[in-house]
């Protein structure tokens, strides 16, 4: 078993990375900078987007799952459209012998040629052994805001 200091250590980092995670959308859609959106994850992550409906709203196969490339070109196309601000995140609970967070977020979406609005999602983070970077991410998405987002993209 850890010693209660190697735990308080991975919590730590695992919590870093999660807030990293999140940030990055952010960033990533302020600087203009697609690949920010990988910066946290493993080269073979992969993330899962639910619910499944969502796939159709992004134009996606049911059941599919995202690679690093893939994510990075859904975030870039999206950043032509769309910044991200004020994303916040709350609820977060640790699971150190798992290796996992989860958390729910809030940002702000705002279109280049309409109002602003809130997206909520949920989160479900997979680290590596060190939690120093994201190997899957599964993402909760409030379908309504994920349409609005392809309707600007579109």
């Amino acid at each position: 078993m850890a010693s209660d200091s190697t735990a308080t250590t991975l919590r730590e980092r695992i919590e870093t990375t999660a807030r990293a995670f999140l940030s990055a959308f952010e960033e990533g859609s302020t600087q203009e900078n697609a690949s920010l959106v990988n910066r946290d994850v493993t080269a073979d992550c992969t993330r899962h987007m639910l619910p499944a409906s969502v796939h159709q709203a992004v134009g996606l196969p049911p059941g599919s799952a995202l690679d690093t490339t893939q994510y990075q070109e859904l975030f870039a196309k999206g950043m032509k459209a769309l910044k991200f601000t004020k994303n916040t995140m709350a609820n977060l609970v640790i699971d150190t012998e798992a290796r996992r967070a989860s958390f729910t977020s809030f940002a702000e979406v705002h279109p280049r040629n309409a109002e602003w609005y809130t997206s909520e999602q949920a989160w479900v983070l997979y680290f590596d052994e060190d939690g120093a970077k994201v190997k899957k991410v599964v993402e909760f998405c409030d379908k309504d805001t994920i349409l609005k987002m392809s309707n600007s993209t579109a």
